[in-house]
């Protein structure tokens, strides 16, 4: 199953309550109340700050019978259930296997929709992993499509929110499935609202950006991702704090922190730099290999950001700011304790920026990483050797 976003829902029947981001809720609310909010919004932001959660609360405020939303009415209790009929939640999914023709895809993609959301209903806290390439499909849209053309079930309004937008299948080559979408946003229905979010805005459409109002949706303070870890994920304090302070303002961050699922690909990110510094080529190329030649290009973009946050505590360090690292002490025992010069670091992190954007792509994670490697090595070791 596709990897998908963390939900919160207070009490499990109480509206959907989103963690922080309570000014632009207030925003929302009063758009909302003085009838000034768009049909289309584009929440961006860092993943796993919330985007998707505010996403539904919006949708939940839309429906609401009363001010909104007000957690009581029978709106809200549906929509904080999932089950509301009239909000229509999409995201990436794995595609189906033995989908011969497009209407079989549609229905499998639909079926495992389904299945994925009441999965959420049961553990809203569980991360899940992506198996192989995920992806908001020709097929998904064309079922969206399909929604929007028919009236609301319950209520005069049906909302779409549709998750991870950027990740409609593919863009770059084949624009099918977000030139469909953008059909809909050029004349939605007089009672559909879309709501899309991303973190990777410059994947989408510039047409589909255009078309929506974006708003911005920032990383989380440290005491709010503590206080969420503790009172609803039962952390004891002392891990709590920690683990909020290497999210950085990512809830899906640190609930995959607290799991486990986290630790192994920020290990991973500790390996790859140790490569890095290594003399010997064979290193290099068998940490290469750990990596899968095709698909997991999730794990791998996540594990480049870890990479990305090893090479920022260096440059904390290089510049005699210690106390400004993440993990200081772990960014000095994967260099094996060398103090690359400030200028190698900035190189280092721009060319690990470069292969995260390859590794969102459909690049083969195993060359991806081969390559970057093989950079690594000539920006901080050989030239620490040549200095």
């Amino acid at each position: 199953m596709a990897a998908g976003p963390a939900l919160t829902i207070a009490g499990g029947s109480g509206p959907l309550v989103p963690i922080g981001h309570e000014a632009l809720r207030e925003r929302l609310r009063d758009a909302w109340r003085s009838r000034r909010l768009p049909q289309s919004l584009l929440f961006l932001g860092p993943g796993g700050v919330g985007k998707q959660t505010l996403a539904l609360w919006t949708a939940a405020l839309i429906q609401c019978e009363n001010a909104g939303p007000c957690g009581e009415c029978r709106s809200c209790l549906l929509a904080s259930r999932l089950g509301h009929p009239d909000i229509h939640w999409h995201f990436p999914l794995a595609r189906p296997k033995g989908a011969a023709t497009r209407k079989k895809l549609r229905e499998k993609l639909e079926t495992a929709r389904r299945e994925r959301l009441e999965q959420i209903r049961q553990d809203p806290f569980r991360p899940r992993e992506a198996e192989g390439v995920s992806g908001i499909y020709l097929a998904a849209v064309e079922e969206i499509r399909a929604q929007a053309a028919r009236r609301p079930a319950m209520g005069k309004r049906a909302v779409f929110v549709v998750g991870s937008a950027d990740r409609m299948v593919p863009q770059s080559a084949n624009p099918e499935a977000a030139n469909a979408f953008l059909k809909l946003l050029e004349e939605p229905p007089s009672f559909a609202y879309l709501i899309l979010t991303s973190s990777r805005p410059d994947a989408l459409l510039p047409t589909i950006r255009s078309r929506s109002l974006s708003l911005r949706v920032p990383p989380l303070d440290d005491a709010s991702v503590e206080a969420f870890l503790v009172e609803r994920h039962g952390l004891d304090p002392a891990r709590a704090r920690s683990t909020a302070r290497l999210a950085q303002g990512s809830i899906g961050q640190a609930l995959r922190l607290a799991s486990g699922v986290e630790g192994e690909e920020r290990e991973a990110a500790v390996g790859l730099l140790r490569a890095a510094f290594s003399p010997r080529a064979a290193d290099r190329l068998r940490a290469a290999a750990g990596f899968a030649a095709w698909g997991a290009r999730d794990g791998l973009a996540r594990t480049l950001g870890f990479l990305s946050e090893l090479l920022r505590d260096l440059l904390s360090v290089a510049v005699g700011r210690p106390d400004e690292a993440l993990d200081a002490e772990r960014a000095r025992e994967a260099s094996a304790n060398r103090r690359p010069e400030t200028g190698a670091v900035l190189a280092a992190l721009e060319r690990v920026e470069a292969s995260r954007e390859e590794a969102a792509g459909n690049a083969n994670p195993q060359g991806v990483v081969a390559v970057l490697l093989l950079d690594l090595h000539s920006i901080l070791a050989d030239a620490e050797a040549r200095r």
